[in-house]
Formats: structure tokens, C-alpha cells, sequence
């Protein structure tokens, strides 16, 4: 009886040594994700592969995954939280020649680029006795893009001098293109009347449409908050704006409208680098803004001034020129107001009023509802 205690004891060592030994040889980890462009909230998978391509077992592993807080799981799982970070652990035991696979349901709370970092395996050996770690390094991501925001309900004229109308009527869905103003005739339909124009001349003013001209758009994104750029960065009104700029672009799509994109977002692919701007269509197009939007950091690549200098001096080949801003500093009203005299159309959407006065009468100024039942 003793010799067999012996003798088990010393299978035991031997294992033991064995497992230590070849705790990570012929084992093999990895992990998928189901998609890499996404919605806020849509669910995703996460699906991790743990393979032993060995005869010896692998009593104990642990999985330890380190994700952004901003990675949340839909269902049950052993999660640890800190300031930053999510840990996902997860833990399995490995027969020889064993493949384990799980998948687990995992969506983003907010829009950006979520990077899922490196994963800790921590092996134990066969009596339990020591553990030993190992580091796997993944360059992960996934990219949530930007909410849409439906334009009437969060955007109304300046001044609201257009009374009751659909503010996406007048931003997307106009069948012609305004290229002027001129005075009102008792012909002119009064959904015509331009009411900023009539306030201030004190008559009653109607835009000007010009029906052969064919609909092309050049939508022009600023995330410029303040002077310098680096300082008070409002992030929400950012949001915002790419949230509008994201509902545009799909109603382009929609609508069969050939439009460009420009931005001055750090690390764009969109930014206007060649001084040239050229006009698309397509899914693929819209993909390409709509993941640009995704990853979006708040820095700024140049001041919105000088995008707007390279625009001017691009050839005007489009009919209506959209600006989404979050705010308007006096260095951009010569730029806007020259653009709105090369273009056929004009439309300016800020998320702040100050400045607006100064804006020509030409250009169509939308602003943030601060209540969406004003």
C-alpha cells in the first residue's frame, strides 16, 4: 500500500513538473468579434477560442480580459470595473486535445474607437500548487458611430422666422435649389417668403430657386470650440455635431444626392490635405464618413478659418454648401459669408447663436433647439 502512496505521489511530481513545464506549449488562444462598425447599444459578439493541442491537461486557466469601460456585456458575466477599465474573467479547465469555445453578447455605451487590449492567462499547475502568467498582445477595436438625431426635433430656424415648417425640408428635401432673394409679387407662394430678408427690409423678400441647376452638396464639419482650439472643448456639442453631420449624409444617401465631406478632425481621413474636393455616392462612401465619424477624437487638425480658406479655393462644381459647427468666432464670418456668395445654397447649423447677426441674409441659419417642444 505504501509503494502504490509512493508511487502516486511521484506520478503526481512528474505531472506537476510536466505541467509546469509545458503549461503554454501547443496551447493556443484567440478572439474574434463579430463586427467592427456598430451602433451605439447594438449588440455584438465576443467570441473567445481556447484550443489544447497537447496530451498533458490544463487543470486550471484563467482568462482575463482587459477592455474600455465603455464596453458593457448584455448578459451575466464576472466583470470587474475600475475607473477606466472593464476586466472580463472567465475561467476553464482543458482536457487534452480539448478545444473550448464561448461567446458572449457585448455592446458600447458611447460613440469612438473602443480598443479591446491585451489578455492575461493565468495557468496553474496539476496539484494546484503554483500559478504562472502570460501576457497576449491583440490590436483589437470596434467603432461606434454616432447617434442620428432627427433634424426637427432638435434643430429650428434663427429666429424662427420661418413659422411652423420641417426643418429637414429645408436642409434635404427642397426639389430646387435657392440662389437668391428677390421682392415679393402677388404670385409667389407665401411659403416662399424669406422672412429674415423681409424683417430687415421692412418689405416682403422671396427666395430666388434656379430649376435646371443639378442638387450637389459639400457638407463641411467643424469641431473648433474656442481660440486656441486646445482650450474649452465642449464635447457634448461636438457630439451633437456629428450626430447632425452623420443624419445628413445618410439623407444624401437616401435622397440620391452626390455630396463631398470635409472635416478638421485630427487624424481625418476627410480633412481637406490636397486642396480638392471631389464629389461621391455609394454605400461604400458612406461607410468610409460614417466610421471617420466614429473615430472622431475632440483634436483639431487646423482652425476652421484655414478649412475654410481651402475651400474657397477649390472650384465651385456644387449647388448647396451645409457648415456644421458647434459654435461661431468672428474669424470664420468672412469665410461663410463668401462662400454663401459662391454657393447656390447656403446652410449654416451651430449649436450656439452668438455671432449670428453678422451672418449675410443669404445663408439659412439652423440652430439647436433648447427644448424640443419650442
Amino acid at each position: 500500500m505504501i509503494y502504490a502512496v509512493i508511487l502516486l505521489i511521484f506520478i503526481g511530481i512528474i505531472l506537476n513538473y510536466l505541467s509546469k513545464k509545458y503549461s503554454y506549449y501547443k496551447l493556443n488562444y484567440k478572439r474574434e468579434i463579430s463586427k467592427k462598425i456598430v451602433e451605439i447599444d447594438e449588440e455584438f459578439d465576443i467570441t473567445v477560442i481556447i484550443e489544447n493541442k497537447k496530451m498533458l491537461p490544463v487543470t486550471f486557466i484563467n482568462v482575463t480580459e482587459k477592455f474600455p469601460d465603455s464596453i458593457y456585456y448584455k448578459y451575466n458575466a464576472n466583470l470587474l470595473k475600475t475607473a477606466n477599465y472593464l476586466y472580463h474573467k472567465s475561467s476553464y479547465t482543458l482536457m487534452p486535445y480539448q478545444r473550448i469555445k464561448r461567446t458572449y453578447k457585448a455592446a458600447c455605451s458611447k460613440r469612438g474607437k473602443h480598443i479591446f487590449f491585451d489578455v492575461t492567462l493565468t495557468i496553474g499547475d496539476f496539484l494546484g500548487i503554483d500559478t504562472s502568467n502570460i501576457s497576449i498582445e491583440f490590436s483589437q477595436y470596434i467603432i461606434a458611430i454616432p447617434k442620428p438625431l432627427n433634424i426637427d426635433e432638435h434643430l429650428k430656424p434663427y429666429g424662427d422666422y420661418y413659422g411652423d415648417i420641417s426643418v429637414k425640408r429645408w436642409i434635404i428635401d427642397d426639389p430646387v435649389l435657392t440662389i437668391g432673394i428677390r421682392e415679393y409679387t402677388p404670385y409667389d407662394p407665401q411659403k416662399f417668403i424669406h422672412w429674415p430678408s423681409s424683417l430687415k427690409s421692412n418689405k416682403l423678400m422671396v427666395k430666388k430657386f434656379d430649376y435646371t441647376c443639378e442638387n450637389t452638396s459639400l457638407i463641411i464639419l467643424n469641431i473648433e470650440c474656442d481660440k486656441p482650439f486646445w482650450i474649452n472643448i465642449d464635447e457634448t456639442k461636438i457630439e451633437k455635431c456629428l450626430s447632425f453631420t452623420r443624419t445628413i449624409v445618410g439623407e444624401f444617401q437616401m435622397a440620391g444626392i452626390p455630396y463631398a465631406y470635409i472635416d478638421n478632425i485630427q487624424g481625418s481621413d476627410f480633412s481637406n490635405k490636397n486642396d480638392s474636393i471631389s464629389f461621391g455616392y455609394g454605400i461604400t462612401l458612406l461607410n468610409q464618413i460614417l466610421e471617420n465619424l466614429g473615430r472622431a477624437s475632440y483634436a483639431v487638425d487646423e482652425e476652421f478659418e484655414v478649412t475654410l480658406k481651402k475651400v474657397l479655393k477649390c472650384s465651385f462644381n456644387y449647388s448647396t454648401t451645409i457648415i456644421i459647427t458647434p459654435f461661431i468666432h468672428e474669424n470664420y464670418i468672412e469665410y461663410i459669408n463668401k462662400l454663401s456668395a459662391l454657393s447656390s445654397r447656403c446652410i449654416l447649423i451651430t449649436m450656439d447663436d452668438k455671432n449670428l447677426s453678422k451672418i449675410d441674409d443669404k445663408v439659412l441659419i439652423f440652430t439647436e433647439r433648447s427644448d424640443k417642444n419650442e
